[in-house]
């Protein structure tokens, strides 16, 4: 009886942590779309690089930025966070779940520029904090792919 209540008090504590984490995960991309909203707006592929992106889905964005020829636009030629180069954003509604212990996708509905959107971005637990470790969007069904595929087209 003792070990039955045991599991059942460890599966409960489990359970209240993830939750407890997915709220994290929520306040994280609900943060991310409110600096939209203010002046200056996010700077999320420079100076905040490194409080939004997974060093893994970090490095690939330096990787394909660096096999860019200057005369040229990189894959990436706007925000993949709002799927966007402009933008006025109203009306976010994020919705996250659990897909792994320590990963999450937030599907972020919202409306840009008189536009409705929907950006997906799955997410990495990192100690206690969340970051976007891929993008999926309209267009772009996994930035991770688009990336990888441009760095691959450039390399001999």
């Amino acid at each position: 009886m003792k070990a039955w209540l045991l599991i059942l008090s460890g599966l409960l504590l489990a359970s209240s942590a993830v939750a407890q984490d997915l709220g994290q995960a929520k306040a994280f991309v609900t943060g991310l779309y409110a600096a939209y909203g203010k002046d200056p707006g996010p700077d999320y592929i420079g100076r905040q690089a490194k409080q939004v992106w997974s060093p893994a889905m970090l490095a690939l964005m330096r990787r394909e930025a660096a096999s860019t020829p200057k005369d040229e636009v990189g894959a990436l030629d706007g925000d993949p966070i709002c799927n966007c180069q402009d933008y006025e954003i109203t009306s976010v509604d994020v919705r996250v779940t659990q897909t792994g212990p320590t990963t999450a996708r937030a599907d972020v509905f919202f409306v840009n520029l008189g536009r409705r959107q929907l950006v997906s971005l799955d997410l990495v637990l990192l100690g206690r904090r969340w970051r976007v470790d891929d993008v999926h969007s309209q267009g772009t069904p996994s930035l991770v792919a688009l990336l990888n595929d441009a760095v691959k087209a450039r390399t001999p």
